[in-house]
């Protein structure tokens, strides 16, 4: 299932903090606007987060970051094919099958006539749950060093390595379908900080820094792949500090393994996407602007 919409525009609402579900949104007749699409993995679906999520197999949440992007530039049309499980292969070329059945190439999807397009995607490429999963101790205040660890790191260099290809390649094709949009690469990044905090997040300081650095080289990665493909880059770590998987449930925009909100574990929360979604209106209203 696909989220496709068509918008006037609305007045009155806050839009760091809008959202327009499907009902919402009126036929935009002759009036001109942004065309947006959204592609991507779970980081853009949002598993779980509210009924829609529970609709079809790619657990795509109205109150994901895509939707609130939409609703706060004004989008006269808006289409979100992202998908919970992605990798880089399910935007461009093959099919993702999911609990329900199998959907197409998320770049099917995309409007040629598009004016925006986000992607948010690695994460499963990566792989990066087994990577981390290395300094997860078993009890509190144990240290796995994983930092030190002779094989950590090896695997962490090879993972990133062949991840930027990937995304150059993705990227790449996404602008050769629509080449007038603008295609913002939203990063990685949030869960973890400088701090463990077992069971959350099952790991001493020294290497919950490590892990975070991780993260850091990862939007590096997925930087470098955004200029070398003529995309925009948008860091959603900035801001983020202090709303880690450690913090009180309140002030959490990302849950650890252990979630205390309708959130998957290890995902962005309500409050995150909210973020995530500020950080890419800032992006376009800043460079257009």
């Amino acid at each position: 299932m696909k989220t496709i919409v068509r918008a006037g525009i609305v007045a009155g609402v806050a839009a760091a903090s809008m959202v327009w579900p499907v009902s919402a949104m009126s036929d935009p007749g002759g009036e001109q606007g942004i065309r947006y699409v959204a592609l991507g993995d779970s980081r853009a679906a949002g598993p779980y987060l509210d009924a829609a999520a529970m609709v079809g197999g790619c657990a795509r949440a109205d109150a994901g970051y895509p939707n609130i992007v939409a609703g706060s530039l004004r989008a006269v049309a808006f289409v979100n094919v992202a998908c919970t499980g992605a990798r880089a292969e399910h935007v461009t070329s093959v099919p993702q099958h999911t609990p329900t059945g199998s959907v197409p190439p998320q770049i099917d999807s995309v409007m040629p006539d598009a004016d925006l397009i986000t992607l948010s995607i690695g994460g499963n490429d990566l792989g990066w749950s087994g990577l981390v999963s290395r300094c997860y101790t078993e009890l509190p205040g144990e240290d796995a060093h994983c930092r030190t660890d002779p094989d950590t790191t090896p695997r962490m260099n090879a993972a990133l390595d062949a991840l930027g290809p990937k995304i150059t390649a993705t990227l790449t094709a996404i602008a050769q379908r629509a080449p007038r949009a603008r295609v913002l690469l939203v990063g990685h990044g949030g869960i973890y900080d400088n701090r463990g905090c077992w069971p959350n997040i099952p790991t001493s300081d020294a290497d919950a820094a490590f892990v975070t650095d991780f993260f850091s080289r990862m939007n590096r990665v997925l930087a470098d792949s955004a200029a070398t493909a003529g995309a925009e880059f948008v860091d959603v770590t900035v801001g983020a500090r202090g709303h880690d998987a450690c913090a009180p449930s309140e002030q959490r925009w990302y849950e650890g393994r252990q979630s205390l909100s309708l959130a998957k574990a290890l995902h962005p929360t309500a409050a995150g996407m909210r973020h995530m979604a500020q950080r890419v209106v800032e992006t376009v209203r800043r460079t257009a602007g």
